[in-house]
């Protein structure tokens, strides 16, 4: 099994991701083959379902910027949003935020789904885990002194 950097296996996994959306194959199958890719080539130490979640992520703000500087193919005329009013394109602005949000949201879950994969099938799963410091503070107990009880029999306390 490769062990590449974090970096290293991303980048790589995003150009596997643009090579299947050039040969038009893929989909959510394509996802989920970057975030598996991504995660099968990281170390064992460091890998992880975020990591193959993030390179899902990447590819989907590639393909955000391409699409936002590319115009569709509208077989009529868009009338102008002055001419309808401006909040048709205070509505359009939602709709992109809002896709963009969600594209986020399904692309890291596919990826991350992927990763999950890679993670279980061919990691081992005893991982050298970080040694976590052992500085621990002493817990400070402040008690309070508990008042003298009052008896019925006093004694002279000289």
């Amino acid at each position: 099994m490769p062990n590449f950097d974090v970096e290293l296996a991303i980048f790589s996994s995003i150009i596997l991701g643009l090579i299947l959306a050039f040969l038009n194959i893929g989909g959510i199958f394509a996802l989920v083959l970057v975030g598996f890719l991504a995660v099968f080539m990281t170390n064992d130490e460091e890998a992880n379902y975020k990591i193959g979640a993030i390179a899902a992520i990447a590819l989907y703000l590639i393909y955000f910027l391409i699409s936002t500087f590319t115009s569709p193919n509208i077989p009529y005329q868009l009338p102008s949003p002055l001419v309808i009013g401006l909040g048709y394109a205070f509505d359009g602005l939602f709709t992109l935020i809002l896709g963009f949000f969600v594209g986020l949201l399904i692309y890291g879950l596919m990826g991350a789904i992927g990763g999950y994969f890679a993670d279980k099938l061919f990691k081992p799963q005893d991982k050298p885990k970080k040694p976590k410091s052992q500085k621990r503070r002493k817990k400070i107990i402040k008690r309070k002194s508990k008042p003298q009880r009052r008896t019925l029999q006093r004694r002279n306390l000289q």
